[in-house]
């Protein structure tokens, strides 16, 4: 624990419970809004954040929450770069990570100078309710906000989804990158296996990267081994000479073209991946999480729950809506191997149109642009026939 202690009534006016992105965010823009703020944030692990990068496009963000960011990102590239067999090109769009040890010590160090706030590690929510939450070991505590973004059940998937399989290394580097200033966030020109396959680079400095290798594919299953094989074979074919293998993170994220859960806009507020706050189609959260962090702060907590939540909930499910028909077409319309044709085609598109995507906040003329011009190659006619009729008629 760190901050002030424990009152003897155990009241607060937030309650976060989960200790990711979301209520990360949550919490730091409430504290630098107000430093005497009675903020609990409560997380199982031992530390903050996980084990993850987070990434964003820096035009994704909310005024609002710019300073919250800034003070957490730890890489940032003026550009970044796009290879597909047919495309390449390069987005003049500021694109930035945030690391989940620089996330863990932001945070903590908020809490740590803050007087009524109060961080709880290593301490499981056992029951969240609407004003309340009762913890492990019995201590019940109230909020007048309680927030509950502690991630989906790892059990549960949903019944019709696509995956996001990924296995990125951390790497150390002989020689200087050749161009560390312009991030690499999709590389397709590699082998087409299991689905959408592409290899990320993020240069960390001169001689240090984040090299990931991703497929967008039907099956859950992670070759942990084959996929690391396949970071450290990508390296060498581009000249990257490996000498140290600093950190490894993976993961398996569905993309699924049904909501997962209802968005609700009642206490206790569910947020993050499990309250639908989150992009469908990508996988970013950053962008939604800061703009649900912004909504928070700028409220005083008797005022979170009404109709501007409702409001915000709806547009969050309006955009969603868009990006689980994307889903749909892209992992039942679309051959595996051809699915890279979808991407390459979406990046021929204007680069304010493709910073709103990754925003989810496409505009309606958006969404006819990218369905009226000429349909992606590896597309099945007759297959997205049956998928579109419901979704342009609002029935799904």
């Amino acid at each position: 624990m760190t901050g002030a202690t424990a009152r003897d009534d155990a009241r607060y006016d937030y309650v976060l419970v989960g200790g990711g992105l979301q209520n990360g965010l949550i919490a730091l823009a409430l504290l630098a809004r107000d430093p005497g703020a009675r903020v609990l944030l409560v997380e199982q692990g031992e530390a903050l954040g996980g084990n993850h990068t987070w990434s964003f496009h820096e035009g994704t963000i909310p005024a609002a929450m710019l300073g919250v960011l800034a003070r957490l990102t730890e890489h940032r590239w003026p550009r970044y770069r796009v290879r597909f067999p047919g495309v390449a090109r390069v987005v003049e769009h500021p694109y930035a990570t945030v690391s989940s040890e620089r996330f863990h010590a932001v945070v903590s160090e908020a809490f740590a100078a803050a007087p009524n706030a109060r961080l709880q590690l290593a301490t499981r929510a056992l029951e969240v309710g609407a004003e309340h939450a009762v913890l492990e070991g019995g201590e019940r505590v109230t909020g007048v906000v309680v927030v509950d973004a502690r991630g989906p059940d790892a059990g549960a998937l949903p019944a019709e989804t696509g995956f996001q399989k990924f296995v990125g290394l951390e790497v150390e580097l002989a020689d200087d990158l050749a161009d560390p200033g312009t991030a690499e966030l999709i590389d397709a020109t590699v082998p087409q296996r299991g689905g959408f396959r592409f290899v990320y680079t993020l240069p960390f400095g001169p001689r240090r990267a984040l090299v990931e290798d991703t497929v967008f594919a039907n099956e859950p299953d992670l070759d942990e081994a084959g996929m690391r094989a396949a970071v450290l074979a990508y390296c060498e074919r581009r000249g990257m000479r490996v000498t140290a293998i600093l950190r490894e993170e993976k993961g398996v994220l569905p993309m699924p073209w049904r909501p997962t859960t209802a968005m609700r806009a009642t206490p206790p507020l569910v947020a993050g991946y499990q309250g639908g706050w989150f992009h469908p189609a990508t996988g970013y959260s950053v962008p939604v999480a800061a703009r649900l962090a912004a909504f928070v702060a700028e409220r005083p907590p008797g005022a979170v729950f009404g109709a501007d939540l409702a409001a915000l909930v709806r547009e969050q499910e309006e955009q969603a809506r868009f990006g689980y028909l994307l889903n749909e077409l892209l992992f039942k319309a679309t051959a595996p191997e051809k699915r890279f044709g979808v991407f390459e085609h979406f990046y021929e598109h204007p680069d304010e149109l493709i910073l709103r995507f990754y925003g989810l906040e496409l505009t309606a003329a958006d969404k006819r642009r990218m369905f009226l011009r000429r349909p992606p190659p590896g597309v099945s006619f007759l297959k997205a026939a049956r998928v579109l009729p419901g979704w342009l008629l609002g029935r799904r």
